[in-house]
C-alpha cells in the first residue's frame, strides 16, 4: 500500500540553499604544473589571489589562505600572525624536496654490513647514536610544540616543518636501530644543557630556529659528515649520509627565515645576536663533557689504541663545525666572526693539520 505524503510535512521542506556556491575569491584561477618538470608543486599554485601572501594574518582561526571567510571568530592559539616571524621563501621548495626524497631506515640502510666490531668501537658508535637519538627526540617535541602557534595563513612553512618533524623522527629511529642492531644498546645520556635551552626558548620562533637549526644543526651536520667518511661499517656511513641531507634542508629553512626576518625587522639583528651569545655559552659549557668527543675519537682512530690520532680528527671536526656555524649565520645576515666566545675563536684560529 502506498502511503500518501503529509501536506504539512511537505510545506516544511525547505528548498536547497546553494548560495554557498557563489562564495569564492578565485573562481577561474587555474594552476598548472611547472614547465621544468617539477609538477604541480605547492609554489606553482600560488597564482592569482592565492599568490597574495600578506605581511599580517588578521584572523586567528583555521581558515586556509584564500578561503571565503564565514566569521567563525578566533579560536585561540596562532599567536604568531606576522610574516616576518616565521616565513621563508624556500619553505615550499623544501617541502617538495622532502616528500620527493622519501627513504626508509628499515630497508635502505645496509644493516647486514654491521658485522662484529671490536668492543670499544661498538660501544663508541652506540654512545654517539644515543646522543643523536636524544637530540632528535628533543627536536621533534620542540618543533611540533611550536606548530600550534604558527598561523595557518603561512601554510608553506607549516607543511615543511611537518616534514622536518618526520625527518627528526627518522633520525631518532635510525640511530636507535644502530644502537640495537649489534648488541651495544643505548649508552650514556648527554648532559642536555642545550636541550633545555631549546625547550625553554619561549622568546620567539626565530630564537628557537637559531638554537635548534643553526647552532645544533651545524653541530649535527659536522658529526654526520665525518661519520659518513669514518663510520666503522657501510651501514654507519650510509645512515649518516642519508640523515645529512635531512639536516641540510632544516638548516636551509633556518638561514632563509632569519634572513627574511631581519630584512623586514632590522632591529632583530641585535636582539638575535644577544640570544646567540647565550646559546653559544651553553653549547660551550656542554662541550666540556668528554664522553661524545672520546667516543668519536675511538671511531675515527679505529680503536682505543689509536685514540690520539682520532682526537686530531675530532679537533678538525670542531673547527669545521664552528666555521660552518659562522658561515650559516653570515648568510642569514648575522656576522658573529668577532663576537663568538674566546674558546670558539681560539678553536678556529688554530691550524689543525689532518688529512681526511
Amino acid at each position: 500500500m502506498v502511503q500518501k505524503s503529509d501536506p504539512a510535512m511537505t510545506e516544511e521542506i525547505q528548498k536547497n540553499d546553494l548560495s554557498w556556491m557563489d562564495k569564492t575569491l578565485g573562481w577561474g584561477t587555474r594552476a598548472r604544473p611547472e614547465l621544468n618538470g617539477g609538477g604541480l608543486t605547492i609554489d606553482a599554485i600560488n597564482i592569482g589571489v592565492y599568490a597574495d601572501i600578506p605581511d599580517h594574518i588578521t584572523y586567528r582561526n583555521r581558515r586556509p589562505r584564500g578561503a571565503w571567510p564565514v566569521d567563525v571568530g578566533n579560536i585561540g592559539g596562532y599567536y604568531l600572525q606576522d610574516k616576518y616571524e616565521q616565513w621563508s621563501d624556500v619553505a615550499g621548495l623544501l617541502y617538495e624536496e622532502t616528500i620527493s626524497r622519501r627513504w626508509s631506515t628499515a630497508t635502505e640502510i645496509p644493516w647486514e654490513s654491521v658485522v662484529d666490531l671490536p668492543e670499544e668501537i661498538e660501544l663508541a658508535i652506540c654512545q654517539v647514536a644515543t646522543e643523536l637519538c636524544q637530540q632528535a627526540s628533543v627536536e621533534s617535541e620542540v618543533i611540533s610544540g611550536w606548530l600550534q602557534n604558527l598561523s595557518p595563513g603561512y601554510h608553506e612553512v607549516k607543511i615543511y616543518l611537518s616534514t622536518a618533524i618526520f625527518d627528526s623522527a627518522r633520525m631518532f629511529d635510525g640511530y636507535r636501530k644502530r644502537a640495537m642492531v649489534n648488541g651495544g644498546g643505548m649508552r650514556l645520556e648527554s648532559p642536555g644543557k642545550l636541550n633545555r635551552l631549546i625547550y625553554e626558548s619561549y622568546a620567539g620562533w626565530s630564537e628557537t630556529v637559531l638554537a635548534q637549526y643553526i647552532m645544533r644543526g651545524s653541530f649535527q651536520k659536522s658529526i654526520l659528515r665525518y661519520l659518513s667518511v669514518f663510520g666503522p661499517t657501510k651501514a654507519d656511513k650510509v645512515l649518516a649520509w642519508r640523515i645529512l641531507s635531512d639536516r641540510t634542508r632544516s638548516i636551509a629553512y633556518a638561514i632563509d627565515h632569519i634572513r627574511f626576518a631581519i630584512s623586514q625587522m632590522p632591529a632583530l639583528r641585535e636582539t638575535l645576536g644577544e640570544w646567540l651569545t647565550r646559546v653559544e655559552l651553553v653549547q660551550l659549557d656542554e662541550a666540556h663533557d668528554h664522553v661524545l668527543w672520546e667516543a668519536l675519537a675511538v671511531i675515527f682512530g679505529g680503536g682505543i689504541h689509536n685514540i690520539d690520532s682520532g682526537m686530531s680528527i675530532v679537533e678538525k671536526l670542531k673547527k669545521d663545525w664552528i666555521n660552518d656555524y659562522l658561515r650559516y649565520l653570515k648568510t642569514a645576515g648575522i656576522d658573529r666572526a668577532n663576537k663568538i666566545p674566546e674558546p670558539m675563536q681560539k678553536l678556529i684560529s688554530e691550524d689543525i693539520g689532518v688529512s681526511e
